[in-house]
């Protein structure tokens, strides 16, 4: 009997060590060498990624939603798909509200000193029906107690609503290809956790009342600071902006590339006057 069980334990065990060894076993697939050179020599000979692009960004320019910009590059888009021979090429549609186009901005420094201003126009605010000259005035409000600093002293001024931020010098090329080691870094990074809404509501009433001071003030415009330096500006749209046809009305409202918005500032702080356009 113990000759038996030892015979049967030793096939067991050999059976249970087999098992993995043969799911290890390398499965042979056959590799069509001759498709994925075609499939790489259309991607690197025959590419149409920078023609696409050179559409949509040269020729159509800024897409936001709701202007006329991205129905146009939606039309084109839709017809090169068809033209490629793609099937059930269509739009889709959603409710989203009154859109928006910027048709012409020119933003000037007059006085000390005549200079261009790189800006643009926050979406979903008016225009000025013209050009506007005045005054630039420096009227940061951060709380309650700052709408009595200002009232009565801002119509007709172009304000400048934002603190001025340091501009750290660059050093080093913005452009930067990561290494192996620190892709591998950044695999083992946790994933970040969702923030808390914080004040939400509160910070939301602040910015209506804020925006309906700057209407009932009548300013020319709102300023502020764009993200990113060396010319490069990020536009949004104010906070609280409806798309609404009846919506809450906006001031006009414009974002200034930070070396622009810091040089009026500055010669404002020094208690020399600027004029813009």
């Amino acid at each position: 009997m113990t000759t038996h069980r030892t015979c049967a334990l030793t096939a067991v065990i050999a059976i249970l060590i087999g098992l993995p060894l043969a799911a290890d076993w390398p499965v042979t697939e056959a590799i069509d060498l001759d498709a994925v050179y075609r499939i790489k020599d259309e991607g690197l000979q025959h590419s149409k990624v920078m023609d696409i692009e050179s559409y949509l960004t040269d020729v159509y320019g800024p897409r936001l939603t709701g202007s006329p910009n991205i129905k146009e590059a939606a039309d084109w888009a839709q017809k090169t798909m068809r033209d490629w021979g793609l099937a059930n090429v269509h739009l889709e549609t959603w409710p989203f509200g009154r859109g928006w186009q910027n048709q012409r901005f020119v933003a000037l420094a007059m006085t000390p000193r005549a200079y261009p201003l790189i800006g643009y126009p926050k979406a979903w605010t008016p225009g000025t029906n013209g050009a506007i000259t005045g005054e630039a005035v420096i009227a940061v409000i951060d709380d309650e107690k700052d709408f009595d600093t200002y009232r009565g002293k801002l119509r007709g001024k172009f304000v400048l609503s934002s603190a001025m931020r340091e501009v750290a010098p660059l050093f080093l090329p913005p452009g930067h290809r990561y290494t192996d080691e620190e892709l591998t870094d950044l695999g083992r990074q946790p994933a970040a956790t969702g923030r808390g809404r914080g004040n939400f509501q509160g910070n939301a009433d602040f910015n209506r009342k804020k925006t309906q001071f700057w209407i009932d003030e009548g300013v020319a415009a709102v300023l502020d600071i764009g993200r990113g330096d060396g010319g490069i500006v990020f536009v949004q749209s104010p906070p609280g902006v409806s798309r609404e046809p009846n919506g809450r009305p906006q001031p006009t409202q414009v974002t200034l590339a930070v070396e622009h918005y810091g040089r009026i500032y500055r010669t404002l702080d020094k208690k020399i006057p600027v004029t813009l356009q």
